[in-house]
Order: structure tokens, then sequence, then C-alpha cells
């Protein structure tokens, strides 16, 4: 169809969850769909590592370079509007404002007419604190926003704290559209069908061991020493059940020295993870936990749901904030607060009974929460609303 509507989605790096949402969405057959990413990332993912049904367009970086990514205030791109504007968009969604090239193509758009979205998950809770410090970054931040505010004609949102950060910096209501984060939600079918037996055999587990699992970057913002402590503290180890953690950074070495004689008995680190791996793992476990100090939104909750598995999350974490109903599909603590964590984690897996009775709630939770919000869904409404907003448009 060659006279659909062409619509430019620019994101920071090819991930796996993006590259599959642009062939979701292509598949539609709605709009033509291209691709466009500032940088090439650091290529982890084997599977799907770009988008197989769309146009997919890498910005130059400008010559000379080292091999540094793009940031906040660096000039990074060689001219990205000889790289996109040749590409005849009707509309374009922009993924953030944390590098300098995507403010300037919102910034760009807004004087050509182009309507343009922008895609976040900033998260109001990350704007807690009242010293100088914070005051004084919140007022800059003000400034700035204000200005992407104007520019765009929507914020795509990942979840309700997101569009409480909008609001909270000036964003009207009629502008802000709740767009989570995709997940692939045909791979979560397939990881439920695997039997439970090879999955936990690949870790040296036996197929009746009980187990919580975690998969996050091994960095601070997740609070990940949090839970191998909350873990250690419980009756859990004692009682048979493992705690699986997978993921690779810079903690590594110290949540291993802390997870010390658990480590390899009832503590084990599986390391980066592919996909379908990690979606197996999530699948049949008794409890995710994700105890992020930081978290914006946290794609592994609805893909944890979506399996059947429940979560269990610190209270700062975006999409745990709109899917996580205590005693339903599992539990919230206080962020930072071990105690907290612990008394909830033995709360939800202390008593077999209770934990089974959440994988049977869980998956009920997600429907309900899906049936309204599923991103392929809301992201072809929210391009709807852009093109009827292009000058001429019938629509507008």
């Amino acid at each position: 169809m060659a006279d659909r509507p062409r619509i430019l989605w620019l994101q920071t790096q090819p991930e796996h969850y993006f590259n599959r949402m642009m062939d979701d969405l292509a598949s539609l057959g709605t709009c033509e769909y291209i691709a466009a990413f500032s940088s090439k990332g650091p290529g982890w993912y084997k599977e799907c590592p770009t988008p197989r049904q769309v146009q997919s367009v890498f910005l130059r970086p400008r010559q000379g370079l080292d091999k540094q990514s793009p940031n906040m205030t660096r000039r990074y791109h060689e001219d990205w509007r000889a790289d996109l504007y040749p590409l005849h968009f009707d509309a374009a969604i922009v993924a953030g404002y944390g590098l300098r090239t995507h403010r300037e193509v919102i910034r760009d758009c807004h004087r050509r007419g182009i309507p343009v979205a922008m895609f976040s998950d900033s998260n109001l809770r990350s704007q807690r604190g009242r010293s100088w410090k914070v005051r004084l970054k919140r007022a800059v931040k003000r400034r700035l926003l204000g200005s992407l505010i104007a520019d765009v004609d929507l914020l795509l949102t990942a979840n309700h704290l997101g569009v409480a950060y909008w609001r909270y910096f000036g964003a009207p209501a009629s502008k802000i559209v709740v767009c989570p984060y995709y997940a692939d939600y045909a791979r979560v079918e397939a990881a439920r069908r695997t039997p439970r037996e090879m999955v936990l055999a690949a870790h040296g587990l036996a197929a009746d061991a009980r187990y919580l699992y975690t998969a996050a970057r091994l960095v601070s913002a997740k609070g990940l020493h949090l839970i191998i402590e909350a873990f250690g503290r419980s009756h859990l180890p004692k009682r048979g059940y493992h705690y699986l953690l997978a993921g690779v950074g810079p903690l590594e070495e110290s949540l291993k020295r802390q997870a010390g004689s658990l480590l390899g008995k009832s503590i084990h680190f599986l390391g980066f993870q592919q996909p379908s791996e990690n979606l197996a793992l999530i699948a049949h476990a008794d409890l995710f936990v994700l105890p992020s100090i930081y978290e914006p939104h946290g794609i592994v909750v609805h893909e944890s749901l979506a399996a059947g598995t429940p979560v269990l999350a610190s209270d700062v974490c975006g999409a745990a904030y709109d899917l996580v109903t205590p005693g339903l599909s599992g539990e919230l603590f206080r962020s930072g607060d071990v105690a907290d964590l612990t008394l909830k984690l033995e709360r939800v897996v202390g008593d077999p009974g209770q934990a089974d009775a959440l994988r049977a709630t869980s998956r009920a939770e997600f429907e309900r929460w899906f049936a309204e919000y599923s991103p392929i869904l809301v992201t072809e409404r929210a391009v709807d609303r852009l093109l009827a907003s292009r000058p001429g448009s019938s629509k507008a």
C-alpha cells in the first residue's frame, strides 16, 4: 500500500523489546513504520537484533569521535537531518529527552509542522528529596521540560506515575497518553509451555525446586543488595528455596561476597540471559522480585504477570504501581527498607499455598490491565491522533 502514512520512531539503540514491537506494528498494515537509532548499542541480543519487517536507519556519528555514546549535551551525530528527512515521514515518535539529538528532532519537527510525540518512562517518584541540589535540578528540569511540552503533540508515558510526573511539570492532561513498554507476549506464552524440568536442569536445579527470580543489571539502582540480605534473613534458604539472579554489571563481585556461604548453594548468579531463556525462568518462578531503588518502569513486571508469576517489587517501580495488587498479583514493599522486604517476602512465599494462590490470580490481573493498555493498540490510537493533527488533515 503505497499511500500508507509513514511513521518514524527514533530510539536510542536496538533492543529486543523495541524491535519486536516494530515488527508487530508493521504486521497491522495500517502504517509504514521506520525505526531510527541513535547508536548501535552493545549488541547484547542475539534474538531479533534489529526489526525484521521495517526499515532501520542508524544516525551517523560525527567523524573522528571516540566510541562514547550520545548523551545529554554532546553534539554526537554528523547530520541527523540528512539521515532522517529523506525518509519523508508523516509523523514521528521520539524516545526520551536525554539525548541532545532527540530534543533537536522534537524541536525541528514542531517547527516544520510534522506531528511529533515523545515516549518516556519518567516517574514522579524519581523527584523525591528536599536538598538544595535536588530543588535546583527540579528547577532546571522544569524549564527544559516546559519547552518540550510545548513542542510535542503527545506525551506517551509508560505508567501512571509517569502521568503524575508530566502533570507535576506542567503538561496538560489532554497531551498525556499511558503507553507501556512492549513485551513479547507470544514468547511469554511459549515460555509457559517450556518444560520446567528442562529450564531448571540448565542451572543445576531439580524439577521440583522452588525459587525466586530477578533479572536486572547488577547496578546500585536495582537494590539487589536488599533482596540478598532479605533472602538470607528469611527462613527460605533453610526450607530449600533458591534465589536466582540473572544479569551482569559492576556490582557482581560485591554482591557475590554479600551472598557469603549461600553463594552457589541457595543463591545463584546466572549471568546475562537471552530473552527466551529469561522468560522461561520468569514463567516457572514462584516469585519475581524487583527490589529497585530507582525503576522508572520495569518491563519484567508485566512479563512476569503475563506468565502467571506474582511479583514482589519496591514502591518506586512504575509498572508495579499499575499492575501489582497486594494479595492478588504480589506485594509492594517500601523502597530501601530491607525489613519490610523481608516481611513481604515471607508473606508471599512463606506459605506455599499462598504462593500458589497468587499464581492463579496473577494472570487474571494482567489480562485485566492488558485489555486496556496493550502497547500495540495504544500506539496505533496515538498515531491516529498524531496524523489527525497534520495541517490539512480531514480529522484536524
